[in-house]
């Protein structure tokens, strides 16, 4: 196959390359590299263009067979300061992906965030895992807000898409993890990579609120599987969850990572945003039954793996 990957050098898109390099599919990646550098340039069967999505001219590009559309900046760091780096990818890059999915009929797998579901409703999701149909509460005007609306607005063009007859579905992931996460560069604002710079320099880690707000985390071999096997799938649903449904707060994530390190906790709580929810576990009973697949890597074996690796680096 003939498959496209936008932000195909990011961290989970150079992982899905690899994977879909092994399986003998020619691969086009497209990346501007704001958050990214070249990666797998030495790879056959793989072409680099280096540019913005949204700047791709359609008749560049050979026929598609599959586009994962997953360019977008996610680092709060970085579109708090120039909203363009995440509407153009999620606004112009979607319309540009859907009109080369148009031209080739091709399949388009748009990768979106659990953070379009925003605040929820607390006492109704709590112990609960978050349907692909829930009802969202957002915080507007905030300085995150752009991202998960701007991804909410690239969900309206792909599902504006779908009415037309066109095959694509849209993937809400759920906090990726992996060994190549941007751990020395203050990981774009992430968590764990935050949580393990704090711990390997004897800093405070710095936790938002009371540090009970519950999250759920995916290791990257496990989104990568479940992408691949979309490939394939003769139907999807417009909107799919992916994560892990194994819940765990943010105080007793810093104490495992601590525990790997044989560390104490050094805890620093800060007022957290008012747009940060204090429950996000995903309900992924739609691609168990869609595929043959679940999370298989537990938390503290991902972040072992990790934190063994960079001490055999």
């Amino acid at each position: 196959m003939n498959i496209l990957i936008s932000g195909g050098d990011g961290f989970i898109g150079k992982n899905l390359v690899r994977l879909l390099h092994r399986k003998k599919h020619n691969i086009i990646v497209v990346d501007n590299h704001i958050t990214s550098y070249l990666t797998n340039d030495n790879l056959d069967l793989v072409t680099h263009i280096e540019k913005p999505i949204e700047d791709v001219v359609i008749d560049d590009i050979e026929h598609i067979d599959v586009i994962f559309h997953m360019a977008s900046v996610a680092s709060p760091l970085v579109y708090k300061n120039d909203f363009r780096n995440v509407y153009n990818p999620n606004v112009k890059g979607t319309e540009k992906m859907i009109e080369l999915a148009k031209r080739d009929s091709a399949r388009m797998i748009f990768t979106s965030t659990s953070e379009v579901y925003g605040m929820l409703d607390d006492e109704i999701t709590q112990g609960n895992g978050i349907l692909e149909d829930s009802i969202s509460i957002s915080h507007l005007l905030t300085e995150r807000s752009i991202y998960p609306t701007s991804k909410k607005m690239g969900e309206e063009l792909v599902k504006n898409f779908i009415n037309q007859g066109g095959d694509a579905a849209i993937l809400r992931l759920f906090n990726v993890y992996g060994p190549e996460m941007d751990v020395r560069n203050n990981g774009y604002g992430r968590v764990i990579p935050n949580f393990i710079n704090a711990i390997r320099e004897d800093k405070e880690l710095k936790i938002f609120g009371d540090g009970k707000q519950v999250r759920s985390f995916i290791w990257i071999d496990d989104i990568i599987e479940a992408l691949e096997l979309l490939i394939e799938v003769p139907k999807m649903p417009d909107v799919i969850n992916i994560g892990n449904s194994e819940p765990i707060t943010v105080y007793k994530l810093a104490e495992m990572i601590c525990e790997i390190e044989q560390k104490k906790v050094n805890a620093k709580y800060i007022e957290k945003d008012l747009d940060d929810p204090l429950w996000r576990k995903p309900n992924i009973d739609r691609i168990k039954s869609l595929v043959d697949w679940e999370p298989k890597t537990s938390l503290k074996d991902g972040l072992t793996l990790i934190l063994k690796g960079q001490k055999n680096e």
